[in-house]
């Protein structure tokens, strides 16, 4: 019975949400999140915390798409179509893109697994509590290097930043234990 009223406070908490959305009011935005706490806690009484939580995070992401597909339009094509960019296979081209990608994928991943395990190694918890942090960080540490290092106009200046890092971090993963 409580897995029932968690369901339907669920979908509650969609519909309201979906309202406040239509409507731009942050009225139905509060009443929504105070359904979507409700649910979590109906949810986890009725399936335990472990699995509750995850049913109540879970349910309203699936149900949003009923909402998505009900109010969906289908568009005329528009009058005007932006003709495609040419490819551009010049050899400068294929050569600087080529030097991001080898940089992207193994200078910034190799930097970003030393930098990640200088950081958890500095940390004071178990080899296993660093290992764990360290598979945490390390797609977050590469993922902001990648993006800052496409972001910036001058690429050199990211990479030797990050080539210091990398150099400290290898140096506390060599004094540090794990």
């Amino acid at each position: 019975m409580l897995t029932f009223v968690a369901e339907t406070l669920s979908i509650a908490t969609v519909a309201t949400l979906f309202k406040s959305w239509r409507s731009q009011a942050s009225a139905f935005l509060i009443i929504g999140l105070l359904l979507l706490v409700l649910s979590c806690v109906c949810w986890s009484y009725a399936q335990g915390w472990e699995f509750g939580v995850l049913y109540a995070l879970l349910a309203p992401g699936l149900l949003a798409w009923l909402f998505i597909m009900a109010s969906q339009r289908i568009l005329p094509a528009p009058k005007n179509m932006p003709s495609p960019k040419s490819l551009d296979l010049s050899r400068s081209t294929v050569l600087i893109n080529g030097a991001h990608f080898i940089s992207v994928l193994f200078v910034l991943l190799v930097t970003s697994v030393l930098i990640s395990l200088g950081v958890s190694a500095i940390m004071p918890i178990s080899a296993a509590g660093q290992l764990a942090l360290t598979v945490i960080l390390l797609p977050l540490v590469w993922g902001l290097c990648a993006y800052h290092y496409l972001a910036s106009s001058k690429k050199r200046q990211p990479l030797i930043t990050y080539a210091v890092l990398a150099l400290l971090g290898l140096l506390v993963v060599r004094i540090a234990p794990i």
